[in-house]
């Protein structure tokens, strides 16, 4: 729909952009009495009462007589006009005013919704000013009733929808509204804010009024936002507001959906307006755009500024959260609050020692009597990167200061992070309890103030907590749920995370085609994350898939890039891993003196500061590999380490089923068959306990071996039956089926056993332990 510019005299008023030009000069008047001006226009087919005048540009509150009269006597000394010569402005006594000159009236594409209606946008009522508030929602609703009643008379096709719709990147739809009675112009007047707050930032958005008239005609769907697929095409995003008032508090969600993509941004607050501004201003950030600024140096500007490079962090927009940075004020580059968003930069894009130095010289500006909230937030922020950097006691301690300091501080979000902080620190210890508690106290936390990614965060690690107690199944759950919720709300980092978890998940559960399809989302790494130093991890994650499905050259390959790009002190843990799984991949190729020799160089300190559970796993790699390459005595030095380490760390069942599995093995090697089968039994039943199948199947592999070459074909045979639902997807099960069938002289079964194990084994060495089944 066009918009009207209207040219009398000497003069050129643009509306939507509140601008008046004198012979292509600009005219600098106050917002109000150019809208004064612009509603005189536009309805000067009729007299204009001084009550409709001062509620369609002001409200009727708070808003005396002589605001009205400064603003026409201003108009009235521009144009000329005196107590005797009104040639523009007619003043009706006991009736109000009436524009008398006719203009000419241009038309171009519009910019902003109409002038009545962005006054909502302007506002900046406090929650507590119940009846201003409410005179601005009268102000908004006149406005959309004027609107809506012109688009309701004039037909579809005479306002441009039947015939060439316009189409534009963004629409903002009516919003849903659940409110008591006297908010219900928020349906209207909030899609309003939401389109001109977008439109500031430099998204082109369909006007409002278009909006109203697609609605009448029923062409939108105003409850369901279903729309006419003529009047947008793929490249429309399509927004959907939804506000809600409970307990005092608005809660504002912007639902968006285009060119395949579906995008979530929330905000909550005693305003409406501001919570609005903010959902708006989020969503802009995600979409890669930088939101509207006002007074940069006012402390609300310097807050809001902190907030939106926030978002852009939190949306993996460093590059936008840079430019906010760079295009502030020196005043609120200098602020506190700001320096923390550039340690909060560093730290996602990868550089956690200048973050940890950026928060700790901040940190000693910052007291926590005078600066609490601020405080705690870069004791967080601290927190975290002592985690990456493997300080976890030093993490534990700024995230304990930060809950110490907030004890007395209003501010669920930043307390909430603090008990997720500490909660992350225990898990990592396997003090799993102590975790769930936690992270029970920081979801309760982000649900009281309806935060939808705080929830996900905390439930993210509360399926790590799952994971560790050996649930992957329920675990995988988790996940899954938390990435569609990271993917809605565009937190591609959080998102990564999620999905690296799932993996591991499905890896556990031996769905290995799954597990590659997860990387798959997150892959090339490059273009899903801007942190160098995840990005290894994502490798890792792929490579671990590819594995898992007999793709070893393309593993090598990615761990050969590891190797290669990686720095070998930031990224040593990381390199650690890789060269765990690279130590793998020589087993599974049947190069047990290549895995061996690999194993023996690896980092272990780093690798059992990682992940307990990938330091057990490497260990018995390098006690297998010694084991199959004829160097049993090293081997059983080997084995007495793994126990002394996990006796040393407490022990627990599942880092005690690694040492009896490793003791089994050892006891086979060296001939000890009773003590073998003894200790395999210990083993699978350690393994059946926890159901995970991973174990089952790693257990259940080499007890079956060992149970055929002791004659023991009916307890082989169980075993094999027990292993016998991954036998479909797993090289391992397929082949012990195959060795146990043969052992029964099934023949046929046998055959069609190994002939499931090679289609599955990809690249991978079959074992040789199987009369008659040549390797591949």
């Amino acid at each position: 729909m066009a918009a009207s510019i209207y040219r009398f005299r000497n003069f050129r008023l643009d509306p939507q952009a509140r601008e008046l030009y004198r012979d292509d000069a600009l005219v600098v008047l106050p917002v109000s009495t150019l809208d004064c001006l612009a509603y005189l226009i536009r309805h000067r087919d009729r007299s204009v009462g001084r009550d409709e005048l001062t509620a369609a540009v002001w409200g009727r509150a708070d808003v005396s007589e002589v605001s009205l009269s400064h603003a026409i006597m201003r108009l009235r000394r521009l144009l000329g006009d005196t107590g005797n010569e009104q040639n523009s402005i007619r003043t009706l006594p006991r009736l109000g005013y009436r524009w008398i000159v006719e203009p000419t009236i241009e038309e171009e594409s519009a910019s902003t919704p109409s002038i009545m209606v962005t006054r909502a946008e302007r506002a900046t009522v406090p929650a507590q000013r119940r009846k201003s508030l409410l005179a601005l929602a009268a102000t908004i609703g006149i406005a959309l009733v004027v609107v809506a009643a012109i688009l309701l008379w004039r037909r579809p096709d005479a306002i441009g929808l039947r015939s060439a719709p316009a189409r534009l990147p963004a629409m903002v739809l009516p919003s849903s509204v659940d409110a008591p009675g006297d908010w219900a112009w928020l349906r209207l007047g909030f899609m309003d804010l939401v389109a001109n707050r977008l439109r500031g930032g430099a998204l082109a958005t369909t006007p409002s009024e278009t909006v109203v008239g697609l609605v009448n005609s029923k062409r939108i769907d105003p409850d369901t936002g279903a729309v006419d697929p003529t009047v947008t095409d793929k490249a429309t995003l399509l927004v959907k507001p939804h506000v809600g008032l409970a307990n005092g508090l608005w809660n504002v969600r912007l639902d968006a959906r285009g060119e395949g993509r579906q995008l979530l941004a929330e905000a909550q607050g005693e305003d409406v307006l501001v919570a609005g501004r903010k959902a708006a201003d989020e969503l802009l950030i995600k979409l890669g755009l930088t939101p509207p600024s006002g007074d940069p140096d006012s402390p609300r500007a310097i807050e809001e500024l902190a907030q939106h490079v926030s978002a852009a962090v939190l949306a993996g927009q460093l590059e936008v959260a840079n430019t906010l940075i760079k295009n502030a004020s020196p005043a609120a580059q200098a602020s506190p609050e700001i320096a923390h968003s550039i340690a909060a930069i560093e730290f996602f894009s990868g550089d956690y020692e200048a973050s940890r130095k950026q928060s700790e010289a901040l940190l000693d500006r910052l007291h926590g009597d005078t600066h609490a909230r601020l405080r705690a937030r870069v004791l967080n922020t601290l927190g975290a990167t002592y985690f990456r950097e493997d300080r976890d006691a030093d993490a534990d301690s700024a995230f304990a200061e930060a809950i110490e300091l907030l004890a007395l501080q209003n501010d669920t979000d930043v307390l909430a992070t603090a008990y997720t902080g500490r909660g992350v620190v225990a898990g990592h210890a396997l003090k799993l309890d102590e975790a769930a508690a936690y992270l029970g106290r920081a979801r309760t936390l982000h649900e009281m103030s309806n935060d939808a990614f705080g929830v996900a965060r905390v439930d993210l690690n509360l399926g790590a907590v799952t994971l560790d107690r050996g649930q992957p199944a329920a675990a995988a759950t988790i996940f899954e749920d938390a990435a569609h919720r990271f993917e809605s709300l565009a937190t591609p980092e959080a998102l990564n995370s999620a999905l690296r978890s799932l993996a591991d998940a499905h890896s556990m559960l031996l769905e290995h085609d799954a597990a590659l399809a997860t990387t798959d989302r997150f892959w090339p790494p490059e273009s899903h994350s801007r942190n160098p130093r995840e990005n290894w991890w994502l490798t890792i994650s792929r490579a671990v898939a590819l594995a898992g499905v007999g793709r070893l050259r393309e593993a090598d390959e990615l761990i050969g890039e590891v190797h290669t790009s990686s720095d070998p002190s930031a990224d040593a843990a990381v390199r650690a891993e890789a060269d765990a799984l690279a130590a793998d991949i020589a087993l599974l190729r049947g190069d047990n003196a290549r895995a061996a020799e690999i194993a023996s160089k690896l980092s272990t300190e780093t690798l059992e500061n990682t992940n307990w559970q990938d330091y057990a796993s490497a260990r018995l790699t390098y006690i297998v590999a010694l084991q199959k390459s004829s160097r049993v005595t090293q081997a059983a030095g080997e084995v007495k380490h793994l126990r002394d380490w996990a006796e040393s760390t407490g022990g627990g069942d599942r880092r005690l089923f690694y040492v009896v599995l490793a003791e089994a093995d050892q006891a086979h090697a060296e001939g000890r068959v009773d003590d073998a089968l003894s200790r395999y039994a210990d083993a699978m039943a350690r393994a059946e306990r926890q159901g995970i199948p991973e174990d089952i199947v790693i257990v259940g592999e080499t007890y079956a071996r060992a149970l055929v070459d002791a004659g023991e074909i009916d307890q082989a045979s169980a075993i094999a039956g027990r292993l016998a639902p991954w036998s479909a997807k797993d090289m391992r099960a397929a082949w012990t089926q195959a060795l146990v069938y043969r052992a029964l002289h099934k023949d046929d079964a046998a055959r069609d056993a190994i002939a499931r194990a090679r289609a599955i084994a990809g690249e991978r060495v079959l074992p040789d332990d199987l009369p008659g089944a040549a390797k591949r």
